[in-house]
């Protein structure tokens, strides 16, 4: 019964392939190549040099020189590209590291409720938009999305704003601010999307969304909008498990041709 039981929980959660993984295995596997290319050039300019015979109407070391110029250009040109590759592959492993979290969250909200249906890293697409969901619960109680971030210090910002201050705060009282594109517009466009979708397929009701700061439970977040910032998986359980629905709540047959609806746009 238990492990009957178990199969039931695991067939309502739904998780999508994650791109960004293969995504950041490339980039690593770049990264290495790129980081060995420098000490590989080195190695057959000075191979070169010492078996080069320099030509007797060469009374100047002008050839060898160009011949130097051409591998430290390459040599820079292989550590701007490690560089890029780096910040690259950092952001991919912030985003990497939240959903995982999130995904954590997931197979415990199933495991209080099994009456959740969950999808993980959802591709959504109507006409010409699409998006992907990084969690959407579909319940009785009320649809969700929940977007994650990966930022540590300080968040400030306001609902119609372009871009949100990300504040870092590092020993000896030294802050550093930097702008970030304000979530809440993705979220939004996110959840249109995903209304356009049901509408399509005769279903309008009420959605809501989450935004989950993952990285750190200590996150200050200063934001005046209309919709729950949580930064912590307690806080992020407790939310999700106390939702009110203020709108058109989905029928259980709902739910169901919901789930159907997008396993079928989505392929998972």
């Amino acid at each position: 019964m238990k492990d009957k039981k178990k199969l039931t929980q695991l067939k309502k959660f739904y998780k999508s392939k994650n791109p960004n993984t293969s995504r950041m295995s490339k980039l690593f596997v770049f990264q290495v190549m790129l980081g060995v290319l420098p000490t590989v050039l080195s190695t057959i300019f000075v191979v070169y040099i010492a078996q080069m015979e320099l030509p007797d109407e060469y009374e100047d070391w002008s050839y060898p020189l160009w011949i130097g110029l051409l591998f430290i250009s390459l040599m820079f040109l292989a550590f701007t590209g490690y560089v890029a590759a780096a910040r690259k592959y950092k952001v991919l492993a912030s985003g990497y590291r939240g959903e995982k979290a999130l995904e954590k969250i997931a197979r415990k909200l199933r495991a209080k409720n099994s009456d959740y249906y969950i999808f993980s890293n959802l591709p959504i697409r109507y006409k010409n938009n699409r998006s992907e969901l990084d969690l959407l619960i579909v319940s009785e109680g009320g649809i969700l999305t929940v977007e994650v971030k990966n930022h540590s210090g300080g968040i400030v910002g306001a609902d119609n704003d372009e871009f949100w201050i990300h504040r870092k705060f590092y020993r000896g009282g030294k802050i550093t601010e930097t702008e970030m594109k304000n979530p809440l517009k993705q979220i939004r466009r996110q959840r249109e999307i995903l209304k356009n979708v049901l509408r399509s397929k005769g279903i309008d009701v009420w959605i809501d969304s989450v935004l989950f700061f993952s990285s750190n439970p200590s996150l200050r977040v200063k934001v005046d909008c209309n919709i729950d910032i949580v930064s912590s998986e307690e806080e992020a359980l407790s939310v999700i498990a106390n939702y009110e629905c203020p709108g058109k709540k989905p029928t259980r047959e709902q739910c169901d041709e919901i789930v159907r609806i997008l396993k079928e746009v989505s392929h998972v």
